[in-house]
């Protein structure tokens, strides 16, 4: 059964079970979201990667911040740009580098093969984003974001301390992460073997491969280390769970901020929110700025 059937399949088992309420549909859909693990892992298994074991040396903190828009800075939407402020707003003893597809050379020296296919247009910007973060993260440490993660207070001391981390939440529902970690958000100490292994694997696979054979590749690669090596589940446990509000900004951004809202965003105890630019947020309340507007023109603070 090849992929493209079977995520059909898993659509369909979702749309039914959400529709009907029939458990039924709910065993269908993990029973083929099985089978698509058992596919990719299978994929990944023929690469013949193996971890590294983990290094003698006194892990060391990298306060830096990498946060990728391809095209720079002068042609982001508004909103990227006062995400990225949020962050440095909030970061003031961090490093926080923009990257471009322009200075990205300046601190990665990737294979030749990857170059060559996300010039040719066989990578995407966003699987190649994909290799860069495993990449830097290797190689320096520190925190990753997307340019959509809009920050309201300082980042927390853990994931600067911790071997590996990311915005780790409790509700598993559908999730490929089990809830051990979101894309858009990793932090890793330098020369971590985890976000090595799931580098490595993006490098081979493409190393094989013209074709991307899974949108979420690099979670599916994740989720592999997590099940194939004790260590790495052990790495992931042990991080604490901060990502349980990390979409709580959005049950609030397209009203006008009142009281209670703003008293809910600041009982937050992270302040790290995941926003996206191609919504259709509401600039206006009843005549009133939204606390989306409000963003925009750089006046909303907590």
């Amino acid at each position: 059964m090849n992929l493209n059937l079977i995520n059909k399949l898993i659509k369909k088992a979702r749309r039914w079970q959400k529709k009907t309420g029939l458990s039924l549909f709910q065993r269908a859909a993990a029973h083929f979201e099985q089978k698509k693990k058992e596919t990719l892992f299978g994929v990944i298994d023929a690469l013949k990667i193996q971890p590294e074991s983990a290094s003698n040396t006194e892990p060391s903190q990298s306060r830096i911040i990498w946060i990728c828009w391809f095209q720079g800075l002068e042609s982001a939407p508004e909103l990227v740009k006062r995400c990225i402020e949020s962050v440095q707003r909030n970061t003031p003893d961090a490093q926080v580098v923009i990257l471009t597809d322009d200075n990205i050379p300046d601190y990665l020296s990737l294979p030749e093969h990857i170059k060559t296919k996300y010039q040719a247009g066989l990578i995407s910007k966003a699987q190649y984003s994909d290799i860069v973060r495993c990449s830097l993260l290797y190689q320096y440490g520190g925190i990753w974001m997307d340019a959509t993660v809009f920050m309201t207070k300082a980042v927390p001391e853990s994931f600067y301390e911790n071997s590996f981390s990311s915005l780790r939440f409790d509700s598993r529902e559908n999730a490929t992460s089990q809830g051990f970690w979101t894309a858009y958000f990793l932090a890793s100490q330098k020369g971590n073997t985890l976000v090595k292994l799931v580098r490595d694997i993006l490098y081979r696979y493409w190393q094989h491969h013209d074709t991307l054979i899974e949108y979420f590749l690099i979670d599916y690669s994740f989720l592999y280390a997590r099940e194939r090596y004790p260590q790495f589940h052990e790495v992931m446990n042990a991080q604490p769970v901060t990502g349980n509000n990390r979409f709580l900004i959005r049950q609030f951004i397209s009203a006008a901020p009142d009281a209670a809202a703003i008293d809910t965003l600041n009982r937050d105890p992270v302040g790290i929110y995941k926003l996206s630019h191609k919504e259709q947020y509401r600039t206006a309340d009843n005549g009133k700025p939204t606390l989306y507007s409000q963003i925009l023109d750089d006046t909303f603070r907590l």
